[in-house]
């Protein structure tokens, strides 16, 4: 069953195409990687079907409905959370506290306060933060305030999850770590994953498919296996050799 599908999505500041006819078709339950060079367009589509930009022209349903020009906030609550490349939690507040925010805030019919801390802490869990859920978000090494990232986003209860770069930054054993966790609470909410990623290992090792974005529109999609194949994504990242 497709969950998310993007219908010729273009768009278009002052004359710039930051994306054109580009369509993506996410089923439910798999992990589907957005693959590109910086400006590409991956970000620009992921503000697109959160509600953060409008199209110029296209359109995307969510579970047959569409959502194009809600607001980021009842796109939220339908059960599309998303992460941001730059994260900013609230730096004096408690990474409890944090994920407290988007279980109150971020849900169709929020729990109570009490219910809220549970859950928060659970989340914590599943991202192996509960042993600091007391302490200032700002106290987070780079790989925590990442990992914080993702427990905001499953504390709005998604169906879906948009992972932008989670994974920047980070060190090969925190890259493995969060692999793990991800594929982790995936399973564990039974979610459906679009992740942007530049760490290509870590985005093929996840991915059940991938997308390729290059200069705004797809030039490839397929299996890991097959994009990594694909001469397109090969002269896209390594330039055409025509001796």
């Amino acid at each position: 069953m497709t969950l998310l599908s993007v219908q010729s999505v273009s768009k278009n500041f002052g004359g710039l195409w930051a994306l054109r006819d580009v369509s993506v078709e996410v089923e439910a339950g798999t992990i589907h990687g957005l693959m590109g060079a910086n400006g590409a367009g991956k970000t620009t589509l992921f503000s697109i079907i959160a509600g953060n930009q409008r199209a110029t022209s296209g359109s995307v349903l969510f579970d047959g409905q569409p959502v194009g020009g809600l607001s980021p906030d009842r796109i939220c609550r339908r059960g599309i959370a998303r992460t941001f490349q730059i994260v900013r939690p609230f730096p004096a507040m408690t990474l409890l506290e944090n994920v407290e925010v988007a279980i109150l805030f971020g849900r169709r019919n929020p729990p109570s306060t009490t219910e809220a801390a549970a859950m928060a802490r659970a989340f914590l869990r599943d991202v192996e933060l509960d042993q600091q859920a007391d302490l200032p978000a700002q106290s987070l090494t780079l790989s925590g305030r990442k990992r914080l990232e993702v427990a905001r986003a499953l504390g709005t209860g998604p169906r879906l999850l948009l992972l932008d770069e989670v994974m920047a930054g980070l060190t090969p054993a925190e890259v493995g770590e969060m692999i793990e966790a991800l594929r982790r609470v995936k399973n564990s909410y039974g979610l459906t994953i679009v992740i942007v990623e530049h760490v290509v290992q870590a985005l093929t090792a996840l991915s059940d498919r991938i997308t390729v974005l290059h200069h705004g529109e797809t030039i490839a999609e397929g299996l890991p296996a097959e994009i990594a194949a694909h001469p397109d994504v090969i002269a896209a990242y390594f330039g055409q050799d025509d001796t």
